[in-house]
């Protein structure tokens, strides 16, 4: 066969014949055919839970740890889910309102320290996070570990708890609490910083001497609470980090009118999200002035009929390897639509929007991520399902 690599018209007349003589000619290689669409769809890997509301794992595992919200962690291992619960925690747990067993997070060194973390409410309504260890089993914790770190007074209201932990990049515990309930924020606990509700939290569980990391913005400072890492947030139900870029997403519930996503920084400390004098990027009490406070990167508002949607469901970047396509593109879904949609963030831009056309699951109430960095969407009918490719 003939190969003709070159840059110019005649020496290419020249060496393939176009000048005449007898060189042979090869017909047209035919136009390659169009590279059909990503397709994602869901592939369901647990069923018949009781109000499931997170999926994890810890670093490097292969099973998948599904939070029940009366107070139960269950175990998938191997595509089984296993019948005796790794903890069970009804007792302690309080369900009233939005309350309940709302998350756990793994220690970046549990497969050395067999330590794990967890964020409730309490029979007392307030917001309890605990600290746990293994047994020697390592499908069942031991339930006499259980202690308390922190009690965060939720008083009055039965919503808006929050409920997210998750390690950051830093190696802190980072925790999302609510404002205190009702609406909008009648006790302006959101912008106040001697009250930790309505705060992203920061916190050293590895000191032996203090909960508080030296480096947060407010330590030291009277009437400030050292635990606070950022301020002004109504109801971050679920917030993730992208240790590849090292941003941190804040998706947090709106008031009437707009959802919301914050992507800042890891590193940025006492950002200001705006809650309450801010509803999204748009004034919710008269005289506000925007460019005071954190405005997301990404929003959207209800429309009539709550057609876009009434509650943000934050979900996670794609860092696994099973969907590629995926790869920095951040998923999220609304608890009133369902849907599974996604956009990507760079450069301090947001592109890519993108509807990857899910339905018939019902409430989308949380996301999941397992060690390998592959994504779930947990159904308020108690399923959960992994998120893959179409065939």
């Amino acid at each position: 066969m003939w190969t003709c690599i070159t840059s110019t018209l005649s020496v290419l007349a020249t060496a393939c014949g176009g000048g005449g003589g007898n060189a042979p000619t090869n017909p047209p290689l035919p136009p390659a055919p169009p590279t059909p669409p990503a397709a994602i769809t869901l592939r369901e890997v647990a069923a018949n839970l009781d109000q499931p509301l997170l999926l994890t794992a810890p670093p490097g595992d292969t099973r998948q740890f599904i939070v029940e919200r009366p107070g139960r962690v269950r175990i998938v291992d191997g595509g089984l889910l296993l019948s005796r619960p790794f903890l069970d925690i009804t007792s302690l747990a309080g369900t009233a309102g939005e309350g309940g067993l709302l998350s756990i997070a793994f220690h970046p060194r549990y497969a050395q320290n067999g330590t794990f973390f967890l964020y409730y409410t309490d029979k007392l309504n307030n917001i309890a996070i605990d600290r746990a260890v293994v047994s020697a089993d390592p499908n069942v914790a031991d339930p006499q570990s259980v202690t308390r770190l922190l009690t965060i007074p939720h008083p009055t209201y039965t919503n808006h708890f929050g409920g997210m932990l998750a390690f950051g990049p830093d190696g802190y515990l980072y925790a999302g609490t609510g404002d205190g309930g009702g609406a909008g924020d009648q006790q302006g606990n959101a912008q106040n910083t001697s009250t930790l509700l309505g705060k992203l939290l920061r916190l050293d569980v590895d000191s032996t001497t203090s909960l508080i990391p030296a480096g947060n913005p407010y330590v030291g400072q009277a009437g400030r609470r050292g635990e606070i890492w950022a301020l002004g947030l109504r109801n971050p139900w679920r917030f993730a980090f992208d240790n590849i870029t090292g941003q941190l997403y804040v998706a947090d519930v709106g008031q009437d009118a707009r959802e919301e996503v914050n992507v800042v920084p890891a590193t940025q400390a006492a950002a200001n999200y705006g809650w309450n004098a801010m509803e999204g990027s748009a004034c919710y009490q008269a005289g506000c002035v925007p460019q005071s406070y954190v405005l997301p990167r990404f929003e959207y508002e209800h429309g009539a009929g709550n057609a876009n949607g009434c509650s943000i469901t934050g979900g996670f970047v794609y860092r696994g390897t099973a969907l590629p396509e995926l790869a920095g593109r951040y998923l999220y879904s609304d608890y009133c639509r369902g849907f599974l949609k996604s956009f990507l963030y760079a450069g301090g831009v947001v592109s890519e929007q993108k509807d990857w056309g899910i339905a018939g699951i019902g409430n989308v109430v949380s996301f999941g991520q397992d060690a390998q960095g592959e994504l779930y969407l947990l159904a308020q009918g108690g399923s959960v399902y992994r998120i893959v490719r179409a065939p």
